[in-house]
């Protein structure tokens, strides 16, 4: 498709001075033409460009913006299922109401997908105004969605849902024991937002859906940390900083076995290798504050990434539980699991697949391996005059901290609002505290729940005059920061403090003395007069939503408060614009890193907050020779060359080295990332074959009944099978008659095999019944004796549906499907434990040569096909010994 951005822009001239009536007409004509072309087969770029230009109309009209060159542009990239980089303040949401909603015409469904529910709600109730002015319905399913929400928000045109919530919803729905229980439909177009942060920083691991196994044997867990206490590091084990892993040495080992008293680790009746590894990697590896945090009495992972707490995820395979030990706390019980998959074989799952973010461009070739995506970096629509400095490399991180500290006491004192970047919530804290007894006033977010919920607010007055604001990690936090401070957060807050208080003496945080007499009136008068249309309706709860949810909440809320919100919106602007102006001579907003990032792409998201739109502003990271990543890549001999320059350790240096060792480092860390990531999507290849085929036979179970079609099929396998091995191994010594034909050999295996394995079960009506048709039978030929086998199966299984009452069949059609599901996901179950464990294990074989993901993949053929025949016998086993009578 050629550019069409002309085309649009004249066509969307035309609509300008049309009313909204003929809008709607024109609206209406276009999803008539799409239904049209949908039921011939064909694509709907044809109406591209109207309904783009539809759109860019409906959106000025609903919620005043009109897409730019670059906005436009960027919906058709999106469009065409690529990766579309815009620099922080660009639109991103804004640019994707155009590929979203042309791609809802198909009326197939189409997922925005967010990285939190705070930006998933925001942009539904935001561009829903879009969507709902063009006739299309729009759904919103977050984590404390009902069933019932979700089912009807996943059935809408478009659904905003958090990434996390979409892939549960998957498999929780493959898990389901009935059509009814399922919330999705059938994937169709999928725009991503902040992709990079989902794709790559979050596709370490799969998403797995537990349940509970019981009890964990805590007693085992106390004696492991024990020992990690007592084990001596590079002694007795070694820890690997890149991969975040220990091993035990031959000395470490026999240390353990002797003190457990054991001979081995790898006892399939008694494991102690994986607690003891866990409880180590407790101790060693998983700090406190930065990869967790302790919340009332529990242990809850820190997003590495995004630094935000994570209440509903657990670690897997025995670690949280050691953790839970390390911080004596509460140990949760042992969860198995139930069913996973990455979110590269999931994302893979859309026939279409677009995505959006401030930086892409590094992880360009993993987009491209991994999920086919061209990554397409559009230019800004102002020219960006931001100032990138170059790093400050101090010899000690306590120089770094007084460097940051007098730098920021200078922006304080010149009224440059400042963001600083930390790489933990330690350091957060460590620098707030350093602030406190500096007297030097600020604001902290950080994984802490008291923070958080104060988020959007933190973030988006970071651009006022003399604002220092602490954060840990600046990716997917979704507000803006805009020089001289946000008028609508603002406005937002003098509500609530006008109206959700108790009395104005004692919770009015705005002095009666900075207010004219007349304008004092007037507050008061909306005060009054809000607080009685709202009294009259006994609705404050609403009130408090309604202010909440501004300025989306305008067009719903009551007139009242409407008026009163933009009465102070008008005051507030006029003041922001002094405040934008006098922030803008002071150089803009200056962001300052304390830390390199493991990858580039973070430091950019942090550099990204400063230069928006235009704006002016600068950037610099402070980095001491003692940050991990430093210490981790060439710190001695950095700090050996620095020594020999520098006389003075707490003076900076600035040197194109050091900058271009971190970035080589960061790069290795990348590269090395990157590969960890490819080989968890490799491993679960295999699984996601399995489980393609899995989640594809429970689908025709549920939706069409053929659990009877089922059972005769895996019934005539299993004589398939048994007739091909008859007729190729059957031994002439394992029958009393050597001399009589196959048929009668065969025939004598079967009866034999059959009659053993009923009378296992003690079925003695099936048993009798069947063999005694087989003895009568008389083979005139090989082909009428395989047919009688068959019949066999065929007529025992139609007398037995024939011999059940009305009744009887609708409660056989109603349970036996979910009996099925449950003999499915039993074995499914046994399944993924067994490959979690061998691939736990598998690296050991490649001391014997052997390659571990070739040796994996064999084993996981072995062990599906356990699976498959434990499931196959099951079935059969059921059908045969549940009596209908």
């Amino acid at each position: 498709m050629k550019n069409p951005l002309n085309e649009i822009k004249i066509e969307n001239a035309k609509l300008t001075s049309r009313s909204d009536q003929e809008i709607e007409g024109k609206i209406s004509e276009i999803k008539k033409r799409a239904i049209g072309l949908s039921k011939q087969g064909q694509n709907l770029d044809p109406l591209l460009v109207e309904w783009f230009a539809l759109v860019q109309e409906v959106a000025f009209r609903t919620i005043g913006l009109k897409h730019f060159d670059m906005q436009l542009i960027a919906g058709v990239f999106l469009h065409q299922g690529k990766i579309v980089e815009m620099k922080t303040g660009e639109g991103k949401t804004l640019a994707s109401t155009l590929p979203v909603a042309f791609n809802a015409l198909s009326q197939k469904g189409v997922h925005v997908v967010t990285v939190n529910d705070y930006l998933a709600e925001r942009d539904q109730k935001w561009m829903g105004k879009v969507y709902n002015g063009l006739g299309l319905t729009v759904g919103l399913v977050k984590s404390t969605s009902t069933f019932n929400k979700k089912r009807i928000s996943y059935n809408c045109d478009i659904t905003y849902v958090t990434n996390s919530e979409l892939v549960f919803d998957f498999l929780r729905d493959n898990s389901a024991y009935s059509v009814n229980e399922q919330v999705q439909r059938p994937f169709h177009y999928c725009v991503i937002d902040e992709i990079d942060s989902i794709l790559i920083d979050e596709a370490r691991t799969p998403l797995i859906l537990s349940t509970s196994k019981g009890e964990t044997n805590v007693n085992k867990l106390y004696v492991a940390k024990a020992l990690a206490n007592y084990l001596t590091k590079d002694y007795h084990f070694e820890i690997d900083e890149k991969r975040r892993e220990i091993t035990l040495t031959e000395i470490g080992y026999e240390e353990v076995t002797e003190k457990l008293g054991k001979e081995t680790l790898y006892d399939p009746e008694d494991p102690w290798i994986l607690e003891v590894l866990n409880a180590l990697k407790a101790k060693y590896i998983f700090k406190l504050n930065k990869d967790y945090i302790v919340l009332n009495n529990k242990v809850v992972i820190v997003d590495e990434f995004s630094g935000r707490v994570m209440e509903d995820r657990r670690w897997s395979l025995g670690i949280h539980e050691a953790m839970e030990i390390k911080e004596c706390v509460k140990v949760g019980e042992g969860t198995t699991t139930k069913n996973s998959i990455t979110y590269q074989n999931f994302f893979t799952l859309y026939p279409k697949l677009a995505g959006m973010t401030g930086t892409a461009k590094t992880t360009e070739k993993e987009f491209q391996d991994i999920y086919n995506l061209e990554v397409i970096v559009l230019p800004t629509e102002k020219k960006l005059i931001r100032k990138d400095l170059p790093d400050l490399v101090y010899q000690s991180e306590i120089s770094k901290w007084k460097a940051v500290l007098s730098e920021s006491k200078k922006c304080y004192q010149k009224g440059q609002p400042l963001l600083i970047g930390t790489a933990s919530v330690d350091k957060s804290e460590f620098l707030s505290e350093l602030f406190k007894v500096s007297n030097i006033p600020h604001q902290i977010l950080n994984a802490k729940p008291e923070n958080v919920t104060r988020e959007s607010e933190i973030i988006a007055q970071a651009g006022e005059r003399s604002a220092i604001t602490i954060a840990t990690n600046m990716a997917g936090r979704g507000t803006d920061i805009i020089l001289g401070g946000n008028p609508v957060f603002k406005v937002k807050k003098e509500l609530s403090d006008y109206l959700l208080t108790t009395t104005k003496e004692e919770e009015y945080n705005i002095e009666e003395d900075d207010i004219e007499e007349e304008e004092s009136k007037k507050i008061d008068q909306f005060v009054e007069n809000t607080n009685d249309e709202y009294g009259k309706k006994s609705n404050f709860s609403q009130l408090e939503k309604d202010i909440e949810n501004l300025p989306y909440s305008l067009e719903t809320c009551l007139k009242t408060l409407e008026s009163f919100y933009n009465h102070l919106y008008a005051k507030a602007y006029k003041e922001w614009e002094k405040e934008n102006k006098l922030v803008k001579e002071l150089g803009g907003l200056f962001v300052l890193g304390t830390e390199r990032h493991e990858t580039r792409r973070i430091d950019n998201q942090l550099r990204g907050r400063a230069g928006r739109q235009g704006d002016p502003g600068n950037t610099q990271f402070f980095v001491s020779l003692e940050d991990q990543l430093i210490k981790t890549f060439g710190g001695d001999s950095i700090r050996r060359w620095l020594e020999y320059l520098v006389e003075d350790k707490d003076e900076a240096f600035d040197s194109k080295l050091v900058t271009e060792s971190l970035e080589n480092a960061q790069q290795k860390v990348e590269l090395y990332n990157y590969d960890l990531r490819k080989n968890v999507f490799q491993y679960d290849e295999l699984l996601n074959t399995h489980r393609t085929l899995l989640f594809q036979a429970r689908n025709e179970m549920l939706s069409k009944n053929i659990y009877n079609d089922l059972f005769l099929r895996y019934a005539e396998c299993s004589l398939d099978e048994e007739i091909l091995i008859s007729k190729t191994n059957l031994s002439l010594r394992s029958l009393p008659d050597y001399k009589i034909s196959w048929e009668k050999k065969l025939l004598y295996k079967i009866e034999k095999r059959f009659t053993s394995y009923l009378a296992y079960f003690s079925i003695k009506k099936q048993k009798n019944s069947f063999v005694s048709n087989l003895r009568k039978a008389s083979f005139p030929t090989t082909k009428n004796f395989f047919n009688r086998f068959y019949s066999e199966i065929w007529i025992s299984n139609d007398l037995r549906f024939a011999e059940s009452n009305f009744y009887q069949l609708g409660f056989l059609k109603s349970t036996r499907t979910k009996i099925f599901l449950c003999i499915l996901d039993s074995y499914w179950t046994e399944h993924i434990e067994r490959m979690s464990y061998v691939q736990e294990t598998i690296n050991w074989r490649s001391y014997g040569q052997q390659t571990p993901l070739v040796e994996y993949n064999l084993e996981g053929f072995k062990s599906f096909r356990i699976m498959f025949e434990q499931i196959r016998s099951t079935m059969i086993y059921y059908f045969l010994s549940t009596s209908i009578n």
